[in-house]
């Protein structure tokens, strides 16, 4: 955002037209705009979250926990972009703002900056967070891709958090407008750089977010529907990088501006920062409704987690990846009383064994008493010993590949 308006000097000053304070021009659409947005966001957190502590036995993960932080974060976010909307003009020209409000206005764009980059940070994260959980586990190579993709974009916002510390000497000088025959003397270095390399940053963090999702997901067995779904949340996933590539383009007009008109080009990045971060969370968070719109059950998926021996019985977050149509059968006793008609004992019958008339033979051959060696166990059973070794205990993998038989599993 515009920090302490850059190119507001008396140069720019003398381009402005005569301020019109009855009737200016004002976008007043952006209120309804947030909101909703807003709303959108908080429905599809709370749901995600509703079925993560229904459906874990372990509880919420990590990777909860750092989206809920985003989560605050983007309401922080929502919140300064009302504020510099209705009380500080950044919904018209700055030749139309009171010069009493410019300081606080600054302010207000400082605050949004730092609430926009952890909230997209944290929910970057968090998305990566959860590819190292899924089952089959990831190989090694992939495994410290994502380490290395985690390290990359936590020291990318921790340098932006710095930037926008330290750009200006003392801090204060970043948001503080003096009057045009009052000029203090303050430090700042250039905004022009810091942008263009926070836009980059921003959108390849963003980007490379979004492809790992395909190279995490595409060898790992689940239906066709689920895929399918995977597909379009994945397609879709790439408006947060168009929003992203908007934001950079609306930085960069912003501090190249030849009559310094902050407040209207800080509106374009208001908007498109509100889609990139909102988005964002939203798109990260549709796979875990999976629960909500399944119509099918599902067999028992198991996550694999470093901490527990534990199997978690739950939707897979990636659309239930082992999810099956066949339906589990149930073996619980009911609880619902139940008159049960006992049958009547089957009359008993005496059954006659004839006697035999015939001459008795003895055995040619001594019969030895038998051994322990000698006797049919089931672990000679199961070897084949005595036939077709046994079936396996478990049948997923039978119907993995009944299911791709008949094409089912892809």
């Amino acid at each position: 955002m515009a920090g302490d308006f850059p190119n507001l000097d008396p140069t720019s000053i003398s381009h402005w037209p005569k301020p019109n304070n009855v009737d200016p021009e004002t976008r007043s659409w952006f209120l309804a705009f947030s909101v909703c947005l807003m709303v959108l966001t908080t429905i599809v957190f709370l749901l995600r979250i509703s079925a993560q502590a229904k459906t874990r036995n372990a509880g919420l993960g990590l990777d909860d926990g750092l989206m809920f932080c985003a989560w605050v974060f983007a309401v922080l976010l929502t919140v300064a972009c009302f504020i510099g909307t209705l009380e500080y003009g950044f919904d018209r020209h700055l030749w139309d703002v009171d010069s009493a409000l410019y300081s606080r206005a600054a302010l207000v764009q400082w605050l949004s900056e730092g609430a926009f980059v952890l909230s997209t940070t944290l929910t970057k994260i968090s998305v990566l967070c959860f590819y190292r959980r899924l089952d089959p586990p990831c190989t090694t190579a992939f495994r410290r891709a994502i380490y290395v993709f985690i390290a990359l974009t936590g020291c990318y916002s921790i340098a932006c958090i710095l930037a926008q510390i330290l750009l200006c000497h003392p801090t204060s000088a970043y948001w503080t407008i003096a009057k045009s025959h009052l000029q203090p003397e303050k430090k700042c270095a250039s905004q022009r750089l810091y942008y263009a390399m926070q836009g980059v940053l921003d959108t390849t963090s963003t980007a490379y977010t979004i492809a790992i999702l395909y190279f995490g997901l595409r060898d790992v067995p689940m239906i066709l529907s689920h895929r399918s779904t995977l597909k379009v949340i994945f397609i879709c996933s790439f408006s947060v990088v168009v929003a992203a590539i908007a934001r950079t383009v609306f930085l960069a007009c912003l501090v190249n501006s030849v009559v310094g008109d902050a407040t209207w080009n800080g509106f374009n990045v208001f908007v498109s920062a509100q889609l990139e971060c909102q988005l964002a969370i939203i798109f990260a968070s549709l796979p875990y409704l999976h629960s909500y719109i399944s119509h099918g059950h599902s067999v028992r998926n198991v996550f694999y987690n470093n901490n527990s021996n534990r199997n978690d019985s739950v939707m897979s977050k990636i659309s239930s990846s082992l999810s099956s149509p066949f339906k589990r059968l149930s073996f619980a006793r009911s609880i619902s009383p139940r008159n049960l008609q006992i049958s009547p004992p089957r009359p008993q019958t005496q059954i006659e064994i004839p006697e035999w008339n015939g001459p008795i033979h003895s055995p040619r051959h001594q019969i030895s008493p038998s051994s322990p060696v000698d006797e049919i166990t089931y672990e000679q059973y199961v070897r084949g010993n005595f036939g077709p070794p046994a079936p396996p205990k478990d049948l997923g993998l039978l119907f993995d590949e009944h299911k791709r038989e008949h094409g089912v599993l892809v």
